[in-house]
């Protein structure tokens, strides 16, 4: 249950509804009788029953939906008005963001909002900004989303329709949903159902019903959340809305998954899968996928979760889907630890945690709470305006009668006003603190477990790395002198010698993974003193036959601890390659501060090597692997006859 969790991509809005009322009635029915009213229909009557036709087939049938807007527009460009051809650029839209084209949506929706806002017609302006808050929300600019369904919800209440405000209602729901407020979310859902169920329009209450569904599974209720996904896949089947049943699938999944029936929860996300590739919602195919690799992975069947959510995120990414990107590396990151393959882990956990970094949940949700508050303090103020005009109104009749009673009255009546204003004020000042405080404390508890995390996997690899290849030689060497038993002493001596000095390299290369894995940061001064007893530990070990000189006086700056450990091992990496190699009677090392950062010069005076000549060991090529994860520059030069040097410079 825990994937479930962390895994659930927030993308079943049902904001995005018909701009036509579609009745307790099967869809196909509808569809008839308006085909039936087109042979006499004329002009913009003709293009607007072309466009509901259009909208009633996105429920059963994409090619039908985009057939008949086709029909619509070339009927809009035959008339020459550009208030018609808008009105089809929103169903263009609607239909790109169906199949997962959120971007190509935007384009067609601010295309047709200049023309359509100096219309004044608030039926139309309403779907108009409810479609754009729905395309903002898909390409994660959450602030624009409620932002514009706010002005959605200000034209339908203007317009006094009843439909679309509920609409709207369903649609804040969602939003506030997204940023983990189920209380807010459960509020808007009911207001919506109550509206639907006055009105009587079925195909709307099933969309509630899936809401409602999804509040539950957030509040972790799992059978009721069972209970509301079934009252919605019944519902949708009743009207007709055969591809809208995968919606209720998917949250029956998800509550399977959560109460450990994996092999429904399997089966439950196979059809909605099957339904969602008919329709051609990829956003909505993505986080199925992805649900179903983690399914996949609790099941024990590792390569198949593997090789889907590989597949799904190479979808995610070539859209550059944020939401998608987010999940499927967690996921992917949960299925490598589990084969166990430390290295692709680490790799996703990085990609996951730049998707999250580039995600909106902390600044994003605080400026959806500033617009609601924004709304909700216009709506006090107009509510103020209507108050203090009806006191002029009855100052007005009842002025000749007692003038100085009535001014009394005013007054009161402004200084509650006002005192309730303040009051309220403080009421949400002290509500915005306490979520602020909320948010904050679970971005420090996921920052610290990103940090556990990150730890874990760089002391895995550290000791994979270098403690488990110096392991390795060493076996080598036991099975080699176990073999050659029989060659006398001298072999058994020198094989023993190798086993002491590769001991005393696996012995100091723990004692320096220990060092780094209990520090958080490393100065730059603590690499210095590292350094100067690697030196003399050289001078120790060759009878001070060679000599490793240190200068320089670091700057005091600190580096993350994996920086600070690769930086420290490409230099005893420089240093040891000069001691083996060289025959140099000396080594420098010299720590230079720059406006840049620090720079770090190994330098020896002894043979040197043909730099033009490509190495066949492996030093190098570790050492700049190590360079290059680090973000440190690395350059190596080398003269035959005139020495070695290497310069690293760091960023601090």
């Amino acid at each position: 249950m825990t994937i479930f969790q962390k895994t659930l991509i927030p993308i079943f809005l049902f904001g995005l509804m018909s701009l036509h009322t579609v009745e307790a009635q099967d869809i196909q029915q509808a569809i008839n009788v308006l085909k039936d009213t087109l042979e006499v229909k004329e002009g913009e009557d003709r293009i607007l029953v072309l466009k509901d036709i259009a909208m009633k087939f996105r429920s059963i049938d994409m090619d039908s939906a985009r057939y008949y807007t086709e029909l619509a527009f070339n009927e809009a460009e035959a008339l020459d008005d550009d208030y018609y051809r808008a009105r089809i650029w929103i169903v263009y839209g609607i239909l790109s963001w169906d199949e997962g084209r959120p971007k190509e949506a935007l384009s067609f929706h601010l295309k047709a909002k200049p023309i359509l806002e100096n219309s004044k017609d608030y039926f139309v302006l309403g779907s108009l900004y409810t479609n754009l808050a729905n395309t903002y929300e898909a390409l994660s600019e959450f602030d624009k989303a409620v932002d514009f369904q706010f002005k959605a919800l200000e034209s339908f209440t203007e317009g006094k329709d009843t439909l679309w405000i509920a609409g709207s209602y369903l649609n804040l729901g969602n939003r506030y949903k997204l940023i983990q407020e189920p209380g807010l979310s459960m509020e808007y859902y009911l207001k919506a159902l109550d509206l639907y169920e006055r009105i009587g329009n079925n195909y709307f209450m099933a969309m509630c019903y899936n809401s409602l569904a999804v509040a539950y599974l957030e509040n972790k209720q799992y059978n009721k959340a069972i209970e509301y996904a079934k009252k919605s896949y019944d519902t949708n089947k009743d009207v007709g809305a055969v591809l809208e049943l995968a919606y209720p699938l998917t949250n029956l999944a998800l509550a399977s998954w959560a109460l450990g029936k994996y092999d429904e929860a399997e089966l439950y996300y196979n059809e909605a899968i099957a339904l969602q590739e008919k329709k051609g919602e990829r956003l909505a195919l993505i986080s199925l996928k992805n649900d179903l690799a983690n399914i996949y992975l609790n099941q024990g069947k590792t390569n198949r979760a593997e090789k889907l959510a590989l597949t799904t995120y190479q979808e995610a990414d070539s859209i550059d889907y944020l939401p998608g990107i987010d999940a499927l590396s967690k996921t992917l990151s949960l299925i490598y630890e589990e084969k166990p393959d430390f290295k692709k882990a680490y790799v996703y956990h990085q990609k996951h945690k730049a998707a999250r970094d580039s995600l909106y949940f902390t600044e994003k949700a605080r400026e959806m709470f500033n617009l609601k508050e924004k709304y909700e303090s216009e709506q006090k103020e107009n509510e103020i305006l209507r108050q203090k005009n009806e006191l002029v109104e009855g100052e007005l009749v009842l002025k000749n009668r007692n003038s100085m009673l009535m001014g009394s009255g005013a007054l009161l009546a402004i200084l509650l006003i006002v005192g309730f204003v303040i009051f309220r004020e403080q009421k949400v000042k002290a509500r915005n603190f306490a979520r602020e405080t909320a948010l904050e404390k679970a971005m420090a508890e996921a920052r610290a477990q990103e940090n556990l995390k990150e730890q874990r996997l760089r002391i895995a690899r550290d000791l994979h790395d270098n403690i488990g290849s110096q392991l390795t030689y060493l076996t080598s060497i036991t099975d080699s002198a176990k073999r050659g038993i029989d060659k006398g002493e001298v072999f058994l001596m020198e094989k023993l010698t190798q086993m002491k000095q590769f001991s005393l390299v696996t012995i100091s290369e723990l004692r320096d993974t220990i060092w780094a894995m209990n520090k958080d940061e490393i100065s730059l001064e603590d690499i210095k003193e590292r350094t100067q007893q690697l030196a003399a530990t050289i001078h120790e070990a060759t009878d001070d036959e060679m000599r490793v000189k240190v200068e320089g006086s670091p700057t005091d700056k600190v580096l993350n601890a994996f920086v600070g450990m690769n930086l420290f091992r490409i230099i005893q990496e420089s240093i040891n390659n000069a001691v083996k190699h060289s025959a140099a009677a000396q080594v420098n090392i010299n720590f230079t501060n720059g406006e840049d950062g620090v720079q770090i010069v190994i330098e020896d005076f002894g043979k040197g090597f043909d730099s033009s000549k490509e190495s066949t060991g492996n030093g190098l090529h570790i050492m700049r692997n190590r360079a290059e994860k680090a973000g440190i520059d690395f350059v190596q030069e080398s003269k035959l006859g005139k020495g070695t040097k290497v310069t690293l410079q760091v960023r601090a």
